[in-house]
């Protein structure tokens, strides 16, 4: 497998342009798993994708959609492409399933952190960085589940000091992630991807950039006599 990546990257690599090139590079060293984000049943699509386009500044690499009743599709004006670079994972909310999200995140080593506009939690300020955090957000009326609420190992809020009780979910996941993946980069946590992922991604955006990658990709299968 590692090797027919690192053969098909080969093959695509002159039809990106060396600016691209280089593009892709800055943009994996800065890439992270360390951090992720949780969408838990988002009524407003334009909400989740500018999520999405917040994972991407901040250098975010997964955003984890609970569909629930609402079923989460890319808003193009919001995104404006960022979620070409961005790996998307949708999950049924299915409660009881082994492989439910917030299951599979804690198996990945991840420890769950609800936001809340409570002030009686901690500040997003005062987050541990040095394990996996996921934050989970809620609906924008009623916020987490209650299953969502049970899941969680702690919770977070972000200090505000006006009348109104809470920023909106695109802004809140803003303030999270910039605070989060400040405090994280200023560390001696390893937070970068593993070369193996920067490969998979590598090849995934090269894909992307690429017009008509597939066929290309196909071409490099039959020259390798890697068809069926």
């Amino acid at each position: 497998m590692n090797g027919s990546v690192i053969g098909l990257i080969e093959f695509l690599q002159p039809y990106v342009t060396e600016h691209k090139q280089n593009l892709v590079e800055e943009v994996l060293e800065q890439r992270t798993r360390h951090i992720t984000v949780v969408l838990e049943n988002i009524y407003h699509p334009h909400n989740a994708s500018a999520v999405v386009r917040s994972c991407d500044c901040f250098g975010v690499q997964d955003v984890h959609v609970i569909e629930g009743h609402n079923e989460y599709n890319i808003n193009p004006y919001v995104v404006r492409g960022s979620a070409k670079w961005i790996s998307i994972h949708k999950y049924p909310l299915n409660e009881e399933s082994e492989n439910s999200c917030f299951v599979q995140l804690k198996n990945q080593g991840y420890k769950l952190i609800g936001t809340t506009p409570d002030a009686s939690y901690k500040s997003i300020r005062d987050i541990d960085i040095n394990t996996k955090i996921a934050f989970v957000f809620g609906t924008e009326e009623t916020g987490l589940s209650k299953y969502a609420m049970e899941q969680m190992d702690d919770f977070a809020h972000i200090p505000m000091h006006g009348f109104t009780e809470s920023f909106n979910l695109s802004v809140s996941a803003a303030i999270c992630l910039y605070e989060s993946t400040n405090k994280m980069r200023a560390s001696g946590v390893a937070w970068k991807l593993s070369d193996i992922e920067k490969k998979m991604l590598r090849l995934e955006w090269y894909k992307n950039i690429i017009a008509r990658s597939d066929v290309l990709e196909r071409e490099y299968l039959r020259i390798n006599n890697k068809t069926p």
